[in-house]
């Protein structure tokens, strides 16, 4: 009998998920320092459960480093994590993109990664690589049930799912000048986060699969601010639609 499929899902806030714990089944808690792991069941209608293994980790690469590090090493060899999936809201690059529209990374960058002359800007020195990018099987899997999930009307309120480049770095981005480099600099860039790319990374080292899905809060411009604050709260409500909308196909997820 094929296991069940195990889910590592971590966001910066519990905003980011949806707070409420009360969809997982047969919960327990692990604590380590100031970071607590949640583990649990999801049910979906009368299929096989997937086990998630749930965290936030706080803003930023080194928080999100730490906890993607800790998932992985807490899962059992007998239930290893198959995605580690990180969530959450994230300001908009391209001028196009609105307010509750969905991007899932194709690839994804340190954006205030820079150790030239050494290496060109952008390259993380353990795997000579600037972008990285997902495995296609899990990329095109969870595009495909977002894309079905919007075009059935399931994800109400959320602009059509799209693909892209999302930017990471220590940085809250508030201005428009900034994001304007950044475009010059990758003009492909999508979006901008905090923690997206330093969890790819620690994934790619570890040899488990990734995913970065976010929806736009902000224009990563002089509202930003003011624009995500407001968001994160509405956004705590609807959160977890999105988790759910992946969790349903599980049948169809690839398996490590």
């Amino acid at each position: 009998m094929e296991r069940p499929l195990h889910l590592g899902l971590l966001g910066a806030m519990p905003e980011e998920i949806g707070s409420d714990l009360a969809h997982l089944n047969n919960l327990s808690r692990e604590t380590f320092g100031d970071l607590v792991i949640h583990r649990g069941e999801w049910q979906g209608d009368g299929g096989t459960p997937v086990l998630l293994t749930l965290a936030w980790s706080g803003w930023g690469k080194v928080c999100a480093a730490r906890t993607a590090t800790r998932v992985l090493a807490s899962a059992s060899s007998e239930a290893p994590i198959d995605l580690l999936l990180f969530t959450g809201v994230a300001g908009g690059a391209d001028p196009a993109l609105q307010q509750w529209d969905v991007v899932l990374a194709d690839s994804v960058v340190q954006h205030d990664l820079d150790v030239r002359p050494i290496l060109p800007r952008f390259v993380v020195p353990p795997l000579n690589r600037a972008v990285l990018a997902p495995q296609e099987t899990w990329f095109h899997w969870a595009l495909n049930a977002l894309e079905q999930s919007h075009s059935s009307g399931a994800l109400q309120g959320f602009g059509r799912p799209k693909r892209g480049l999302i930017g990471t770095g220590d940085q809250f981005i508030g201005d428009a000048a900034v994001i304007a480099a950044l475009r010059d600099a990758l003009p492909e860039l999508q979006a901008v986060e905090m923690e997206g790319a330093a969890v790819a990374q620690v994934a790619e080292q570890e040899n488990v699969p990734w995913l970065v899905l976010r929806v736009i809060s902000d224009g990563a411009d002089s509202e930003a601010a003011q624009s995500f604050n407001d968001f994160v709260q509405a956004y705590d409500a609807r959160a977890w639609t999105l988790i759910e909308t992946l969790l349903r196909r599980q049948a169809s997820a690839p398996r490590r």
